[in-house]
Order: C-alpha cells, then structure tokens, then sequence
C-alpha cells in the first residue's frame, strides 16, 4: 500500500486537529463570556439609570475633565453592545441547536 491509499486518513487527522484546538479555544472564551456577564449586566443598569443621565449631561456641558475617558456616554456604544451581546446569545443558541441536532 501507498501513502496515497491513506490520504483520506490525513484528512481526518487534519480535520481532528483543527476541531480540537477551536473546542479548547471555544471553551476558554465561553468561560470568560460567561463570567464577563455579570460585569455587563452592571453596565446595562447602568446605562438605564438616573446617574447615566446625568453623566451625559455633565459630559455635554463639557464638566468631565479631559483625561477621563467616555466613550461609555456617547448615544450608541452601550447600546450597541447591548445589541451586539444579545445577538451573540441568539447565534450560540443557533450553532448550538444546528450541533445537537446534526449529533
């Protein structure tokens, strides 16, 4: 027998290879997803509450001081995120639902 008779067997190998080293990275960025939640659903009440409001308004009225950075205040980036975080959710769900159900 031929090396070329195997050639489908270091395909695989390839394939286990690969698959292996995104389920380790998966894994490990799951877990810190999940932990970083906790810190997001304080930046959501945040963004909802009275105290955001009037950060906003000191940051228009140009009270906060230069060196204190912001971005938090502007109109969309939490609210995008807030999306994007969401969306994230509903695609796990989705490959999920598309693995157990090809298992």
């Amino acid at each position: 027998m031929e090396k070329e008779d195997f050639k489908h067997v270091s395909q695989m190998e390839s394939i286990l290879d690969r698959h292996s080293a995104l389920l380790e990275q998966m894994s490990d960025l799951l877990e810190r997803f999940d932990k970083s939640q906790e810190e997001y659903k304080q930046l959501r009440e945040y963004y909802h509450s009275e105290q955001y409001l009037i950060d906003v308004q000191q940051a228009d009225r140009g009270k906060i001081p230069a060196g204190v950075k912001c971005g938090v205040l502007s109109e969309d980036a939490v609210y995008n995120m807030i999306g994007d975080n969401y969306d994230t959710a509903v695609r796990m769900l989705e490959v999920a639902t598309g693995i157990l159900k090809a298992h």
